[in-house]
């Protein structure tokens, strides 16, 4: 039980730590929250894909593969880039802001990072809580640990940043907040690929 608290902390204090998904979840969440809401649920989606990789063992034998890993590192950042030149080019319209399925765009964010998997891989192993169940089992239940708590912690990112965007009174239409937005993609993409 003491390494399951263990881990439920140190989980929450890495996940509160500035980082692509936190920036991400800020981003989306600029012009409302629930925007931000349903990034930060696709987020949480994603997780559980790399929870389930991890469990079953094929984050391992990806992570030995270095074509692949690389692969995810250079379409991940295209992708943040591309997400980058659209904020930059649109004029945003409610409307085709609607249109958009910020859902998937948190699932794409969090499954094109591989280092995501990498991290998995490297720190759920020592927090292994039990001889009687299996190591498969045992992923599962930090994995769903994990991202209970980071989505908590994106929620609450999500409604608090949208809410000290009002409190500021900051138009999110502002021209200088659209280039912002465009720079934090950069800065994401950049982080994938470094």
């Amino acid at each position: 039980m003491d390494q399951i608290l263990l881990f439920f902390i140190s989980s929450l204090a890495l996940t509160l730590m500035p980082g692509p998904d936190i920036l991400f979840v800020i981003n989306q969440s600029i012009e409302d929250k629930k925007s931000g809401l349903l990034v930060a649920f696709g987020l949480c989606s994603g997780l559980v894909v790399h929870t389930l990789l991890l469990a079953l063992g094929l984050s391992a034998i990806i992570e030995q593969n270095d074509n692949v890993i690389m692969f995810f590192k250079y379409f991940g950042s295209f992708y943040l880039f591309y997400l980058a030149s659209q904020e930059f080019k649109k004029d945003i319209v409610t409307s085709e802001r609607q249109k958009e399925n910020f859902y998937l765009r948190g699932v794409y964010m969090n499954l094109i990072n591989p280092k995501v998997l990498i991290f998995f891989l490297a720190y759920f192993p020592n927090f292994l809580f039990s001889d009687t169940i299996s190591i498969s089992y045992q992923f599962i239940i930090l994995g769903a640990i994990f991202i209970l708590q980071a989505l908590i912690v994106f929620s609450f990112v999500s409604l608090a940043s949208n809410r000290l965007i009002s409190i500021l009174k900051v138009d999110a239409k502002n021209k200088k907040i659209v280039y912002l937005k465009s720079f934090i993609f950069v800065l994401i993409g950049l982080s994938i690929l470094f």
